[in-house]
């Protein structure tokens, strides 16, 4: 049986309480080693905790990220740390005039290096810059990188990994979003590729029973192909929660970030942010960019790598306070 987090609330309200102490000490240590003048980044705004069942909201139906001690990761370039292979990723380092982190497209980590950092969990990332869920439905694509490629490589390496204390995250969307202005609507067809990869992720010899699901289609934009688009993964998700054997299955709606941000409510800054441009706009660090934990973008459409650092936010308070059974 499924029941809504708000139904909850008397069991759970000491996780909220512990995330909220947790964060206000967080915030106020940014503040004071920030100057008098700056504010430091944060969030202010906040996840859409809804059911596992009916519209798209964030939710978290049984992941405990506490008990979790390695990432598998699968995407684009939000979540490339520049291996793809997953092994150890070089530090997150700029070396000039080299805009790439490591190999990462921000300036520092990844939002699912924070999260790993943060439990002590080993992060195994098999994410590409440009990739899509399936190449074949994007013929004008030119980057054969997609998640059928990602699971292929992981399962090929036959990983021995315990299902119970590993967590998979999915985050693609982006780029199948903006082929399907040139290829047309194939993004039904893409919904159920994640979602088979996803299946098949779950069967032997893998067995994967956590899934953390992420999205921001659009970055500030919303459509009608992409909100289906985005329908059509959480009724795959209530599906895979509800199926013999369950999985544990979370959504995190970036969409929320985005849209605070680049929208006038409560707009970019409330958020701490001097700006929503790129700081950094062009192909290497030779530009003005001084100030790049309060920019929103690190370079054209890549989040900062305090931006990452909301993000990885986001999806801690979905996971604590986003609970349904």
């Amino acid at each position: 049986m499924i029941v809504a987090v708000n139904l909850l609330y008397p069991f759970l309200a000491f996780y909220g309480f512990q995330k909220l102490v947790f964060e206000v000490l967080r915030i106020l240590v940014k503040l004071a080693t920030t100057g008098s003048n700056e504010t430091a980044v944060h969030l202010a705004v906040h996840p859409h905790c809804g059911p596992l069942w009916g519209n798209v909201s964030d939710v978290n139906a049984g992941i405990e990220l506490s008990q979790i001690k390695t990432i598998v990761s699968f995407g684009d370039s939000y979540t490339d740390g520049g291996r793809h292979d997953g092994g150890p990723l070089a530090p997150a380092v700029l070396i000039p005039p080299s805009p790439f982190a490591g190999g990462r497209s921000t300036n520092g980590k990844l939002w699912v290096e924070h999260i790993a950092d943060d439990i002590g969990a080993t992060l195994m990332d098999y994410a590409w810059s440009s990739a899509v869920t399936n190449i074949s439905l994007w013929p004008s694509n030119p980057y054969p990188r997609d998640f059928i490629m990602q699971t292929s490589m992981f399962l090929n390496q036959s990983n021995v990994l315990d299902p119970e204390t590993t967590l998979y995250t999915v985050f693609f969307g982006i780029n199948d979003w903006e082929d399907s202005f040139i290829d047309g609507d194939h993004l039904p067809e893409a919904a159920q590729s994640l979602l088979g990869q996803m299946a098949l992720l779950s069967q032997p010899p893998t067995n994967a029973r956590n899934f953390l699901i992420t999205d921001v289609y659009g970055r500030g934009t919303d459509d009608a192909w992409g909100q289906a688009w985005l329908q059509s993964i959480f009724d795959g998700l209530i599906e895979l929660h509800t199926q013999s054997p369950h999985l544990n299955v979370a959504f995190a709606n970036f969409a929320t970030i985005w849209d605070g941000v680049l929208g006038p409510d409560p707009g970019y800054q409330a958020f701490g942010y001097v700006s929503t441009d790129a700081c950094n706009p062009g192909p290497t660090t030779n530009g003005d960019c001084t100030d790049p934990d309060h920019y929103f973008y690190w370079f054209s459409g890549h989040p900062s790598s305090v931006t990452h650092g909301l993000m990885a936010d986001y999806v801690n308070e979905v996971l604590d306070l986003c609970r349904v059974l």
